[in-house]
């Protein structure tokens, strides 16, 4: 896959990703979690909009060689975040996805400056 498809893919998984915990279904599925699961997702939605914000804004050319070098911790943590969007009733299971394919996505642009 080149840097740009890479990228390009990213992104997108990024922005499903966020619009899945801006839904009335992810919302259900944290009702009656604990304060610390709640606190958690919220977090890591804001997260997840950091690193797309920062990935769009990213230069390809200054991001080409980690782009590279983390291809297959991208492919592989988008993979996996995906399917676990598709039960969002398992919410401690799409924070664990969601967080591991962010730190994958840390290692191409920093998130938390």
């Amino acid at each position: 896959m080149t840097p740009s498809e890479i990228k390009k893919q990213t992104l997108s998984q990024l922005r499903k990703t966020f619009l899945e915990m801006m839904s009335s279904e992810w919302d259900v599925a944290l009702e009656g979690q604990p304060k610390n699961i709640i606190a958690d997702a919220a977090k890591t939605m804001l997260a997840v909009q950091r690193a797309r914000l920062r990935m769009e804004n990213a230069e390809l050319a200054s991001i080409v060689e980690k782009l590279k070098e983390n291809e297959k911790a991208l492919v592989e943590g988008k993979q996996a975040l995906e399917d676990s969007l598709r039960d969002l009733e398992d919410v401690k299971n799409v924070l664990e996805k969601t967080a591991a394919f962010l730190e994958s996505v840390g290692r191409v642009v920093a998130i938390i400056a």
